[in-house]
């Protein structure tokens, strides 16, 4: 991640389009609220080194050429990193500084990302049948398993760095999705995208 107003911005924003660079590496971009006013307001922006002023940009300017990027490159990512920070529950102890690469979980210096997924299509009991639906009991038990699993895995993984054993096993970030629910729907005769289909995702999830 890099914020907004570090002189290197553009470079950064463009660095993708060099199929070369980067080649294993998500990048994100990060906004401050600050930012998103003068943008608003079509202001001038400032690049800051080191508490000094280098120059300054069009905030217009800089936000076309990142959307042009993630256009052309799928890169760079956009956090808006105040409104994050704001709603931290852990505010107190953290600051937020990026996400993991796919952007499930936001992480403060040396946070570390654990995920797990539940396939909802093989919840389904029936598939194409009327009466078809998903298994919303093993749904529920699933997912108390998948969070014992996931804290379990915090006490028994290796870590690179002190730093991250430590921020891993004291605030025990995990992030439990779901996959297959396209399929799960389509299993239920329920048209992905319609108005039942998110009625029925509500109730899943």
């Amino acid at each position: 991640t890099l914020r907004c107003d570090h002189p290197d911005i553009e470079a950064f924003i463009d660095a993708k389009r060099d199929p070369r660079r980067f080649r294993n590496f998500n990048l994100s971009v990060l906004a401050p609220d600050a930012f998103m006013a003068a943008l608003e307001a079509d202001a001038d922006w400032p690049l800051v080194f080191e508490g000094r002023q280098v120059r300054t940009v069009r905030a217009s300017e800089l936000w076309r050429r990142l959307m042009q990027a993630t256009y052309d490159a799928a890169e760079p990512g956009v956090i808006f990193i105040d409104q994050v920070n704001a709603r931290n529950n852990l505010d107190y102890c953290e600051t937020i500084t990026a996400s993991n690469p796919c952007g499930e979980q936001m992480l403060p210096p040396y946070g570390a990302c654990l995920l797990g997924s539940i396939n909802l299509a093989r919840l389904v009991t029936s598939p194409f049948q009327p009466g078809a639906e998903l298994d919303e009991g093993g749904l529920s038990e699933l997912a108390h398993t998948a969070v014992r699993m996931l804290d379990n895995v915090i006490d028994l993984s290796r870590y690179p760095l002190k730093a991250q054993e430590k921020e891993a096993k004291t605030k025990r970030r995990i992030g439990l999705g779901v996959t297959g629910l396209a399929d799960a729907l389509v299993f239920c005769g329920v048209p992905y995208g319609s108005d039942a289909a998110a009625a029925l995702t509500g109730r899943w999830l």
